[in-house]
């Protein structure tokens, strides 16, 4: 009786280790930001509606409508003490339609322009802010690789000198 209940608390312990430590939620390695981006991007080029359970994040259905369902996933704390929040998610409900739409924000380091060019040394202005807002951005994408994704890197006005938001999506 005594070895049963121990090994029930032992098993306990450790679903319980397994559901707090973030393990069961992310499916992926959370080193850094530089190498988190070509996860979700690597996974994001097959993704479709019907096959979400592929996706190395646990993800909530947000909102929808005719055309795409949006979801979130929970904030990612990474070993260098960054953090990958605001993660969204947006899937074409028909195969085919529009490609896979995958935003997040880094929290916790600045990470600044000549960061992003050490590791995306083809980054090219994409966009720039019109005056209208301080929430307006800057914004710098890759060249598409071979799939036509792209990775686009956003600084804000408020804080032009850090990243504010990276999007990850097929060239229009």
């Amino acid at each position: 009786m005594k070895k049963t209940t121990h090994q029930r608390k032992s098993v306990l312990l450790i679903v319980s280790f397994f559901l707090f430590s973030g393990f069961a939620e992310a499916k992926m390695q959370n080193k850094d930001m530089w190498s988190f981006i070509p996860q979700l991007s690597a996974s994001l080029k097959s993704l479709s509606v019907k096959d979400l359970t592929q996706f190395p994040l646990a993800l909530t259905l947000e909102t929808q409508n005719d055309y795409i369902n949006i979801y979130q996933a929970n904030s990612i704390k990474l070993e260098d003490d960054a953090k990958i929040t605001d993660i969204e998610l947006r899937v074409s409900k028909s195969s085919g339609d529009v490609a896979p739409f995958l935003s997040f924000s880094p929290d916790g380091k600045c990470t600044t322009l000549d960061d992003v060019r050490k590791h995306y040394p083809g980054v090219k202005l994409s966009d720039y802010p019109r005056g209208q807002s301080e929430n307006e951005v800057t914004s710098y994408s890759s060249p598409p690789d071979m799939d036509g994704q792209v990775i686009t890197f956003s600084f804000a006005v408020k804080n032009p000198d850090c990243l504010s938001k990276v999007i990850i999506t097929a060239k229009e």
